[in-house]
C-alpha cells in the first residue's frame, strides 16, 4: 500500500485512487462500523480502510450474493445489528452473513433510487427517490409518501440526521426541513420551528453530537437547538469571501470542521483555529466532503485523492485543538536561573505585568531591609 506523505503535511495522509487504494475519488458517502474500519460508497464501488490495507468491492455478474448490486453505491449505513446496508441507484442491499442480501421489490419502494439511508436504533429510515421515505423496523416496512398520512412534506431528500440523544428525526429536502419523533408512536411529520426562516436551497443537515442540528447551504451554517433555538454560527464571508460550504463535521472537543472550494476551516467559539489547504498537504483545495471517526482521523475527499488528517488534541479536558494558524501566545515568565536570583520567601507579594516594569517588593521584608542597612550604617560610622 501507498502512503502518500511529505514532511510539509504532518498529520495528513493521502489515497491515490487504483487497485490497491480507494477505488474512487467519486466518494458519495462515508461510515465506520464498530471496529474502527471505514466504508467509502463510490462511483466505482465500495471501498474498506481497515487502518492498514483496502479492499475493493465490486458489482458480480451470475453470482448473486457475493459482490454488489451496482458498482455505483450512493449511501451507507451500519443498522443497530453491525449489518452493512447500501443504496444504488437500482435497488437496496444489507450484508448478512458475508452474503448481500438484495431488495428491488418495486411493490414494496416507490422508487428503487435509494439514495440516502439513516439507523435510529432498530429502525432504519431509507430515502427513495421523490417519493418520500420508507422505514424498516423489526422486519416490517412502512412508506411515508410525500402529503401522505404522515405528513411528510418532503419529495426528495436530500439528507436526514437523528438527534443526538435518539428522540426525534430529521429531513431536510428543497420544501424544508420537518422532524418527527423517533418512538414507537405511530410518525407524524411536523415542519423544523422556525425552518421557514431557512429558505436558500439547497439545505443539508448534520446532527450535533452535543445535542441539536447543523443547517447549513453554501454559504450559511446556523445551529437548531430544541425546541426552538436558533443561532447562525458562521457565513462563508468569515472564513474567506467569495468561498462556497460543501460538508461539514463536529469533533469530540467541538471545533466544526467546514469544507469549502478553499481547503478545510477549523471553526471554534466564533473564530477560525486551522486551515488546511494544499500547503497543508491536502492535495487540492476543493473539498467535497468530511468526515471525523472515532479515531480523531478528519477525512476528506478532493477531485484528486481520499485523505485524512489526525486532529491534534489539547491536555486540557474539554478543550478544543490548538491553535496552529492564529496563535495568540500567551505571556510566559522566565523561569529563574539557579543560583543567580535571590529566594523570595512567601510573605513576598509581586505581580508581573507584560509591557510595565515590575513593581517593587511588598511586604515585612521591607522592614527587615531597613533595620539591616541602619545597622551597617552604624558600623561604619563609627
Amino acid at each position: 500500500m501507498l502512503l502518500l506523505t511529505t514532511p510539509a503535511a504532518a498529520g495528513v495522509v493521502l489515497f491515490v485512487p487504483g487497485s490497491d487504494q480507494v477505488s474512487s475519488v467519486g466518494v458519495l458517502d462515508i461510515t465506520e462500523d464498530q471496529h474502527g474500519d471505514m466504508y467509502f460508497a463510490t462511483d466505482n464501488g465500495l471501498s474498506h480502510f481497515d487502518g492498514a490495507d483496502w479492499q475493493i468491492t465490486h458489482m458480480t455478474y451470475g453470482k448473486p450474493g457475493s459482490g454488489l448490486l451496482n458498482d455505483h453505491v450512493l449511501a451507507l449505513e451500519f443498522d443497530a445489528g453491525g449489518h452493512l446496508w447500501l443504496g444504488f441507484p437500482d435497488g437496496l442491499q444489507w450484508l448478512e452473513d458475508g452474503r448481500y442480501v438484495t431488495n428491488r421489490d418495486q411493490q414494496l419502494f416507490k422508487s428503487l433510487d435509494i439514495h440516502e439511508l439513516l439507523a435510529a436504533g432498530g429502525r432504519m429510515w431509507v430515502a427513495a427517490g421523490t417519493a418520500g421515505l420508507h422505514r424498516y423496523d423489526d422486519g416490517s416496512w412502512e412508506w411515508f409518501q410525500p402529503g401522505g398520512p404522515g405528513n411528510l412534506g418532503c419529495t426528495y431528500v436530500s439528507s436526514m440526521a437523528i438527534e443526538a440523544s435518539g428522540r426525534a428525526i430529521y429531513v431536510a429536502c428543497r420544501e424544508g426541513i420537518w422532524t418527527t419523533p423517533n418512538t414507537d408512536e405511530p410518525v407524524s411529520f411536523t415542519p423544523l420551528p422556525g425552518g421557514e426562516l431557512v429558505t436558500e436551497p439547497p439545505l443539508r443537515i448534520r446532527s450535533d453530537p452535543f445535542g441539536g442540528l447543523y443547517v447549513f447551504n453554501t454559504s450559511t451554517v446556523l445551529h437548531f437547538s430544541p425546541p426552538d433555538q436558533w443561532r447562525t454560527v458562521v457565513t462563508s464571508p468569515l472564513l474567506t469571501p467569495g468561498i462556497d460550504i460543501a460538508d461539514l463535521r463536529v469533533d469530540a472537543e467541538r471545533t466544526l470542521w467546514i469544507a469549502t472550494n478553499n481547503g478545510i476551516y477549523a471553526w471554534r467559539d466564533g473564530k477560525v483555529r486551522d486551515h488546511l489547504d494544499t500547503g497543508r498537504g491536502i492535495g487540492n483545495n476543493a473539498v467535497k466532503t468530511v468526515y471525523v471517526d472515532s479515531q480523531d482521523r478528519l477525512w476528506f475527499v478532493t477531485p484528486e485523492n481520499v485523505g485524512y488528517y489526525t486532529i491534534p488534541r489539547r491536555s486540557i479536558p474539554g478543550s478544543a485543538i490548538a491553535i496552529t494558524t492564529y496563535p495568540v501566545p500567551p505571556y510566559v515568565t522566565p523561569p529563574t536561573p539557579p543560583e543567580e536570583s535571590p529566594r523570595i520567601t512567601p510573605s513576598v507579594s509581586f505581580q508581573v505585568i507584560p509591557g510595565t516594569t515590575v513593581p517593587q517588593a511588598t511586604g515585612p521584608l521591607d522592614g527587615i531591609l531597613d533595620a539591616l542597612l541602619a545597622f551597617f550604617r552604624g558600623l561604619l560610622s563609627r
